[in-house]
């Protein structure tokens, strides 16, 4: 659990792709589900009284960690929704039918070679718990399943007797080639390997209100 925590609040500025350290995956698939709850819970009504327009244009929109969630929130037409996903204020916008349903923040690839591509896109596959990451992850003994190095790619060299083991990535949305959005530590600036990552309160929304062939706008 200790772990887990750290993984989405403590640990902002490791600059890490995103991955849950030594948790086992039956633990880390419910704490998420768990935690999510709570969030949820504790945010639901917290800017209710608010326009989506005083939420944008309010002074800390830019920094903010909050999640807005509007009257569209309660409906479900995957055919009809499209998620935008803005670099320049690390936030991503829901629509659904056309309306704004929901506003997060969210964390894109890093500056220097690894921006996420600007585009038009259609999400491709999904995988709720089970997917993990082919190219960043840890190395780990595989007869203890102790994580002995962290925050590694699958091109570095392993310490003798591990082996390498993806990072989880809840909630996955492949949208184009190797990068898609997924639940991951949230910084207010592009931190990640290409991937979208997303606070898991507004990520397993986006993975219920989202479906196979959904466009993902990226500018």
């Amino acid at each position: 659990m200790k772990h887990c925590l750290n993984y989405l609040f403590a640990v902002v500025c490791a600059g890490l792709c995103c991955s849950c350290q030594s948790t086992e995956p039956e633990d880390m698939a419910a704490w998420y589900r768990k935690e999510g709850e709570r969030l949820d819970a504790e945010a639901r009504n917290k800017y209710k009284a608010k326009s989506f327009d005083a939420f944008v244009n309010g002074p800390g929109y830019r920094g903010s960690r909050d999640i807005w969630r509007g009257p569209a929130i309660q409906l479900h037409d995957p055919a009809n929704s499209r998620v935008e996903v803005l670099l320049n204020e690390q936030r991503g916008r829901l629509y659904i039918g056309n309306r704004v349903a929901m506003d997060f923040p969210l964390c894109s690839g890093r500056v220097g070679g690894s921006e996420t591509p600007r585009g038009t896109f259609r999400i491709s596959q999904k995988e709720r718990e089970e997917y993990r990451s082919n190219l960043y992850g840890s190395f780990i003994d595989p007869a203890t399943e102790r994580v002995v190095k962290s925050g590694v790619s699958v091109r570095d060299v392993p310490p003798p007797g591990t082996v390498f083991r993806g990072a989880e990535m809840p909630y996955w949305m492949r949208f184009n080639g190797a990068v898609g959005m997924h639940v991951g530590s949230v910084h207010r600036d592009a931190a990640s390997h290409g991937c979208v990552r997303i606070p898991v309160e507004a990520c397993s929304i986006l993975y219920d209100k989202l479906a196979v062939g959904s466009l993902v706008i990226v500018k």
